[in-house]
Formats: C-alpha cells, sequence, structure tokens
C-alpha cells in the first residue's frame, strides 16, 4: 500500500483546490459573457446552447443510443463520466512516455513522437513553460497540465449553457437547477481525478529549475507510486455514480417541476 507524507497530501489538496477555483473563474465569466451574447450582440439562445454543447455532442449520440437499447440514463452518464475521470488520471502514468531515457521502449514510435527535441514555440506561451530547462521538461510540464486546461474548458462551456437556458427558458433559477444538483458533485469529483496528474505538474514547477530532466522524471515517478491512486479512483467512481443518478433522475424532475409552475 502507497504511503503518502502530508507534503504530497498538501500538494494534492493545493491541485484540487486550484482546480475547481478555475472552474469557478471561469464559470463566472463565461456566464457574463453569455448574457453579453444573447442580451448586447443579439446571438440567439438556440446557437449559444448548441456551440457551448459541441464537444458534448459524442455523449449525447452515446447516451440516445443506450437510451433506445432500454439501458437506465444514470448508468451511460455514470460510465461516460468515469470514462473521462479515469483518463484524466492516466495522464500521470503516461507522463512516462515523453522521458527520453525511454525513447527505445515499446511503443517507439510513440515515444519518439513526444520525446521530440525540436522546440514546440506554442508551449513557451504558457504559464511558467519557458523557465523548463529542455524540451523534456517543457513537453511534460503541458502534458500534466492538461487537466487544468479541461476544467477550464468544463467551466466555459457551463457558464455558456447555464446563459442560454437561462435565457430560453426565462429563468435564472431553471438554468442554474439544470447544472447544480449533479453539478456539486460531479465538479469536485473531476477537479479530484485531475489533481492527481495536475499535483505533479505543481511539483515539476516547483522543483524543475537547476535539476536535469532525468531527476525530474524519477520525482515525478516516485511521487506516483506515494500517491493512494486506488483509494482516489474508488472516491471519484462513487461521486460520479451519485451525479449520474442525480443527473439522470433528479435533475430532469426538477427541471419539470420549475417550467410547470
Amino acid at each position: 500500500m502507497a504511503i503518502i507524507c502530508p507534503e504530497d497530501n498538501a500538494l494534492l489538496f493545493q491541485a484540487w483546490k486550484r482546480l475547481i477555483i478555475s472552474w469557478g473563474a471561469v464559470f463566472a465569466v463565461s456566464l457574463a459573457i453569455g448574457f453579453a451574447l444573447i442580451f448586447w450582440f443579439r446571438i440567439s439562445p438556440e446557437k449559444l446552447l448548441n456551440f457551448s454543447t459541441q464537444r458534448l455532442a459524442v455523449a449525447g449520440a452515446v447516451l440516445e443510443k443506450g437510451l433506445r437499447l432500454g439501458i437506465d440514463s444514470s448508468l451511460i452518464l455514470f460510465f461516460w463520466n468515469s470514462s473521462g475521470a479515469l483518463a484524466t488520471i492516466s495522464f500521470i502514468y503516461t507522463a512516462s512516455l515523453i522521458n527520453p531515457r525511454n525513447i527505445d521502449r515499446f511503443p517507439r514510435l510513440l515515444r519518439k513522437s513526444l520525446c521530440g527535441q525540436t522546440p514546440m514555440k506554442a508551449l513557451c506561451y504558457l504559464p511558467g513553460c519557458s523557465k523548463m530547462n529542455g524540451e523534456p521538461l517543457r513537453r511534460l510540464y503541458v502534458w500534466l497540465m492538461v487537466p487544468l486546461l479541461g476544467m477550464i474548458l468544463l467551466g466555459a462551456e457551463c457558464g455558456l449553457i447555464v446563459a442560454a437556458v437561462t435565457r430560453i427558458s426565462g429563468s435564472f433559477i431553471v438554468g442554474v437547477v439544470s447544472l447544480l444538483p449533479h453539478g456539486i458533485i460531479e465538479i469536485p469529483a473531476f477537479a479530484l481525478a485531475g489533481a492527481v496528474p495536475f499535483s505533479a505538474h505543481l511539483l515539476v514547477k516547483k522543483t524543475a529549475g537547476g535539476i536535469t530532466a532525468e531527476t525530474v522524471f524519477d520525482q515525478i515517478q516516485a511521487y506516483r507510486g506515494r500517491l493512494s491512486v486506488r483509494n482516489i479512483v474508488w472516491v471519484v467512481v462513487l461521486c460520479l455514480c451519485i451525479s449520474g443518478w442525480i443527473e439522470g433522475h433528479i435533475t430532469p424532475r426538477l427541471l419539470v417541476c420549475l417550467k410547470g409552475q
């Protein structure tokens, strides 16, 4: 069993907190932008809703197909969200693909493409990336930053969705209820999944200056070994199971009740 030290716990909590704050900040800004687009620039709320849910189109198709097969919507939502959360956690494991020391291991072609030494100039514009010593560290830094980018994207989508639903329904309460009942559990669960690789990103940011890339990769591997990833996975899965049931059964009923008033 992995034994996590207090410093690692603090780093994990810091990452989780930053992800939630990032989501909340972007949500607020996106909500304001959504209202501005609708009321000031006369953008159709239906078009805005369609735009903000484009990334979720695949999930919608899976949900529709599952419902045709008689599968409960909460189960479909649970498995879909859990797959995304587990994929996010996996970034701390797949980070080893970027380690140039392992470039000759299987899968060799994939490792070579990820470990490339050609500077990716776009990466240098990301906060803190220009300070990384060497291309492998820059790529590792960005790889472990993906959960933050994901939470920012999710916050932007949620803000626009709530703005569009509010305008379509004529009620801000309906817009909030379309997200809040399941989101109050789902968002922290996604953030916890993302905190696993993002905490490693914070570790890279903290320790990368002045040490070799090999040492940083070794630190990430040791940190991963100390994390209780299995326990985190169980917590995330349980939370997503609850949020899936709420989203599939409670949220629609609340919306029907509100629209019927």
